[in-house]
């Protein structure tokens, strides 16, 4: 008598835990946190854009005196000092691995070039159009190789510390892995299967 009693008793007991218990956590829930009280990580602000682009060296008509030292801080070369390069944005398999180095125009550098005491060194200047933004660079390019990996090119790497950007900005650079070849324009590499000219990497970092 007291079992049949009892069950329905403890039937409806545990059903109000049950009930009360789903209450808790759906309360939980909508209140953006866990059963155990851990609240969710909150997401940080990036203080930094990343920009990996493929360049691309363009025909451009040189532009007297563009290259003066006022503007790069140092005397230019005397012969093809002026240089202007598309940007290129590429697309990427999962593995990171290059599908495509010429997917969309995305931005535009105008350069210039000069001697230093290092023939294998070279002064470089650059004003960058990327987007609705623009800046400026001051640094080097150095050719770590010659005829490698095949007779005619040249590995080079450069950076620029790049300065000039929108109040939002405190700075950024710019790094490239290049190779050029006897092709001085186009994409193309002479001997060819090489991609010309560079892999760029732009760094840009805000304001806090």
């Amino acid at each position: 008598m007291n079992w049949k009693i009892g069950r329905p008793m403890l039937s409806g007991c545990l059903g109000s835990i049950v009930a009360a218990a789903i209450a808790t956590v759906v309360t939980l829930l909508f209140a953006g946190t866990t059963p155990s009280g851990n609240a969710a990580p909150a997401s940080k602000e990036a203080l930094e854009e990343i920009y990996i682009l493929r360049s691309i060296r363009e025909p451009h008509e040189p532009v007297a005196g563009w290259c003066s030292s006022g503007r790069t801080g140092f005397e230019p070369f005397p012969t093809d000092a002026e240089r202007f390069f598309s940007f290129w944005s590429l697309e990427l398999q999962p593995d990171g691995k290059v599908a495509d180095t010429k997917r969309k125009r995305a931005a535009e550098l105008r350069g210039c070039f000069g001697a230093t005491s290092e023939p294998a060194r070279q002064n470089f200047y650059a004003e960058i159009e990327l987007g609705s933004i623009s800046f400026r660079g001051n640094g080097e390019c150095l050719a770590v190789g010659i005829d490698f990996p095949d007779t005619g090119l040249f590995p080079v790497r450069c950076q620029l510390i790049l300065s000039g950007l929108p109040t939002t900005y405190v700075g950024g650079l710019l790094t490239t892995n290049t190779i050029t070849s006897k092709a001085r324009f186009g994409g193309d590499t002479d001997p060819a299967g090489y991609t010309q000219a560079s892999i760029a990497t732009i760094r840009l970092w805000k304001s806090k």
